[in-house]
């Protein structure tokens, strides 16, 4: 079993490559259990990188049921924030200043409005996690089909600009904060020899979000002799728009010699229909694996088939999902069993309403928070309420879930608040990935919202069909896929066009339809068999001839 394999290998290089609910937390936590406790790693010696606080308490919290206790445990950015601290300490310089709230260093720099300023932070917040400089910005947002709304010389200059105007003031933005640890270890032989040791055990979740300035730091970490487990599905890596390279998961054989590759190809989550289904946006195109993309398995029993509704309008599918919500509460059932996810911010509003209107109780999960609130409280600005989303420029704050930033906004205690108040939880497809539900409504699957209207290049499409993928696979029992064609303040423009992914969608609901029939059929078939036998059988044993 391949599950048994990751979590008992010896190997001190390994990549396991998990799909969805194929439990690679499980996976992860169980090998830094298993290893701890047969004293081939030290717990105190052990870090495990996550992408949100939430994620980093959760693994702890896992750790501690299985009785393991001292494992380091959070975020790239809060590492390298006390390493960072650590080293300037060591070396007798002060701590270092962060800015929390890029934006408006960039007003102040930047003849733009606030709208050009939101495309600037995220371009710059691209280009520092790819460790692209000012300098070569122009070329590299030419070769990645960039697309802010600027010219991409005028996001150099402004570039260029923000960042002479942040060494002049010794700042350090949350993006500084990965490269210059890197370059405390690469520069300072002593105090790297320091930090390996104590960390020389390192263990990195979700590796597919990982990007080059974050790869940079990992290695920088490792030992001579390194010992470093990472996991990840390329087939989830859905923010790439924000600087994550999932080739350095593909390549990481490539990169670090000697490093050994398991696949997890079971889903434990997912029934088979679900899993038809999303495997079937997939081999449409946009799957990052290797070769034919083929449904993992599955060790669920069969389940309903997925459903796919059109409407005519956003309300009349905000109001069908309160509805569907109430039918899908059968007996026993909480409400936060159910969720419904869509594309962007701002579907949610409606259907919160519709939910109102129908006295289902929901909340609208998440909220922007980013790596300001995994720093809050360690020397961040106290009047910043958090580092500003970044956005697409042409998306707009309405058209863009672009609170994504470092790739994750801690979940925003989706799963704890579902397990402390009974409600529907309402969020967005970026929001939902990692969690799951039994019943998932997945909605808005128009062309212009799926894939996003900003998404021109190859690459974004493809990055929108895995983002489906991830929808999707958040249903372990039923799921329903909607879509409509005109937005309530619209009525009279032009109807939209469904999804275009929502066509392999249906032929593989038709299909999974008119394989259940005849077995639907040949159940009712053997059941009346089996009640005229019975009856035969009676009325054989009261003949009185006998």
């Amino acid at each position: 079993m391949a599950q048994r394999e990751a979590i008992e290998s010896d190997e001190p290089l390994l990549c396991v490559v998990a799909g969805a609910g194929a439990g690679k937390t499980r996976v992860l936590t169980l090998r830094v259990a298993r290893r701890v406790r047969e004293g081939t790693i030290e717990a105190d010696r052990t870090l495990v990188t996550t992408f949100s606080r939430k994620a980093a308490e959760e693994l702890r919290t896992r750790l501690w049921s299985l009785g393991v206790a001292g494992v380091k445990a959070g975020t790239f950015h809060r590492t390298a924030l006390g390493l960072l601290r650590e080293h300037r300490e060591l070396r007798g310089r002060p701590a270092p200043q962060l800015l929390t709230d890029r934006r408006r260093l960039l007003a102040d720099v930047a003849s733009v409005d606030a709208r050009r300023t939101r495309a600037l932070d995220s371009e710059i917040g691209w280009a520092k996690a790819r460790l692209v400089a000012p300098d070569r910005y122009e070329d590299e947002a030419r070769r990645h089909r960039r697309r802010s709304g600027l010219r991409p010389e005028q996001v150099a200059d402004a570039y260029a600009r923000y960042e002479a105007e942040r060494t002049r003031r010794r700042l350090l933005d949350f993006d500084d904060l990965i490269v210059a640890c890197a370059d405390a270890l690469a520069g300072d032989a002593e105090f790297a020899a320091s930090i390996r040791w104590r960390t020389r055990h390192l263990f990195v979740d979700e590796m597919q979000d990982v990007n080059p300035a974050q790869f940079r730091l990992l290695t920088t970490m490792l030992a001579d002799e390194p010992d470093l487990f990472v996991v990840g599905d390329p087939n989830q890596s859905v923010y790439g728009f924000n600087g994550a390279d999932p080739s350095l998961l593909a390549r990481l054989p490539e990169l670090l010699r000697g490093t050994k590759v398991i696949r997890l190809d079971e889903n434990h989550r997912c029934t088979p229909q679900i899993v038809a289904v999303a495997t079937a946006v997939l081999a449409d195109g946009g799957s990052l694996s290797d070769g034919e993309v083929v449904p993992p398995r599955t060790t669920r029993v069969d389940g309903p088939v997925p459903k796919v509704i059109a409407h005519a309008t956003d309300d009349d599918e905000a109001v069908w999902a309160a509805t569907q919500a109430k039918l899908s509460r059968t007996p026993g059932r909480r409400w936060s069993s159910i969720a419904v996810l869509t594309r962007t911010n701002a579907q949610l509003a409606a259907v919160k309403a519709a939910m109102d209107a129908a006295m289902v109780p929901s909340r609208i999960a998440g909220s922007d928070l980013g790596p300001a609130s995994d720093l809050r409280g360690d020397g961040a600005d106290a009047a910043a309420e958090g580092r500003p989303r970044r956005g697409s420029e042409s998306n707009s704050d309405l058209d863009s879930d672009a609170g994504s930033d470092d790739f994750v906004d801690e979940r925003n205690g989706l799963a704890g608040d579902a397990a402390a108040e009974d409600h529907v939880v309402l969020t967005t497809f970026h929001r939902a990935k990692g969690l799951q539900w039994p019943t998932v409504m997945v909605l808005g699957l128009h062309a212009g919202l799926m894939p996003i209207a900003s998404a021109q290049t190859d690459a974004a499409i493809d990055e929108e069909r895995r983002l489906l993928y991830v929808a999707l696979t958040r249903s372990e029992d039923e799921l329903w896929c909607s879509w409509f064609e005109r937005a309530g303040d619209d009525l009279q423009g032009p109807a939209r066009k469904p999804s275009p992914w929502l066509a392999p969608i249906e032929r593989t609901v038709a299909e999974l339809e008119r394989e259940a029939a005849p077995t639907a059929a040949s159940e009712v078939s053997a059941r009346v068999a089996e009640l005229r036998q019975r009856l035969a059988e009676a009325s054989e044993g009261s003949d009185p001839t006998r």
